[in-house]
């Protein structure tokens, strides 16, 4: 780890994947304090730390604690007010994605320019697609991407769909690897299987003038997949999301009757973990990587599609 002097932070959220977060700001940080309404769960994470205090409201930990930095990882509907009283209070956040449910939401907190605020994109931290960027001059000009992301239905009720919890995340990382600010119109097609009320299932076209990109999303199929492939005009790249692996495909003789290409795939001796990095980043660099610009904009396409 990095030599620094170690940040006094706390989690609000502690359910499955706050206790992700909780683990992680432990380990490289001063974690100060847990907070969660549901006071059983806090205490049985509380329980694994030394010197960590609990609580179930946001008011009383921002009164008693001098905190730095804090991570919100609560269902969406919740996190914008909770955000907004930690950078009131001064402390930088980590909004867990999707940071809201409406946009007007967060553009409120555009504001608050003193503090570091920071939307939660894990997969941006991925040590194989900070590695699949360097690669894309390989391949030339891009001409379509295609993203497949599935997996079990969540156990959670957050109120939303598939689109919002997974769909978000492609989004954000085909407009990374096609430059911000290049899509031009999306729409798709969403399916109501086993969730009356918001999409289980969904795919995307995202219109980046030069490009297509393809999303694939669904809370269905039971094997979890996370992939991604960019195809140029001199080859193509995938990435395994899960196995932090690299393939890169180009044409080694495209004459004749049989065309022949070649494939080489990349794999890490160390795998890293993508939360670890998220979170090192958001407490210790100097300049942030994602912008809450960056989180509004993938939420608002977000939500086209969700309300189309």
């Amino acid at each position: 780890m990095r030599l620094m002097k170690k940040k006094k932070t706390a989690v609000i959220g502690a359910g499955w994947f706050g206790r992700a977060h909780i683990r992680n700001f432990h380990n490289l940080s001063k974690l100060i304090a847990i907070c969660d309404t549901n006071e059983e769960r806090v205490n049985l994470s509380a329980e694994e730390y030394e010197n960590v205090n609990t609580y179930t409201s946001v008011d009383d930990l921002i009164k008693n604690e001098d905190i730095e930095a804090v991570s919100v990882v609560t269902p969406p509907k919740q996190i914008p007010l909770i955000a907004k009283k930690c950078v009131e209070a001064g402390i930088d956040t980590l909004m867990e994605k999707p940071m809201a449910l409406n946009i007007e939401e967060l553009i409120e907190l555009k504001k608050y320019e003193n503090v570091r605020i920071m939307p939660g994109f894990i997969e941006l931290f991925n040590p194989a697609f900070e590695k699949l960027l360097t690669y894309l001059p390989e391949i030339g000009e891009i001409i379509s991407i295609a993203s497949k992301r599935i997996g079990l239905y969540p156990k959670r009720n957050w109120d939303m769909g598939v689109i919002l919890d997974l769909s978000i995340h492609d989004i954000y990382l085909q407009e990374r690897v096609m430059g911000k600010n290049k899509i031009v119109n999306a729409f798709g097609v969403k399916k109501c299987y086993k969730d009356t009320a918001h999409a289980d299932a969904a795919f995307i076209i995202l219109d980046f003038g030069t490009a297509i990109g393809e999303i694939e999303s669904n809370w269905l199929t039971p094997s979890k997949f996370r992939g991604m492939y960019i195809n140029g005009e001199n080859g193509g790249l995938s990435i395994d999301f899960i196995g932090q692996t690299i393939t890169i495909r180009k044409g080694i003789d495209l004459q004749g009757e049989w065309p022949i290409t070649k494939d080489i795939i990349y794999t890490p001796l160390r795998q890293d973990e993508p939360l670890k990095r998220e979170i090192l980043h958001f407490l210790y660099d100097k300049e942030l990587n994602v912008s809450l610009d960056d989180g509004i904009r993938a939420l608002g396409i977000a939500l086209k599609i969700v309300n189309c």
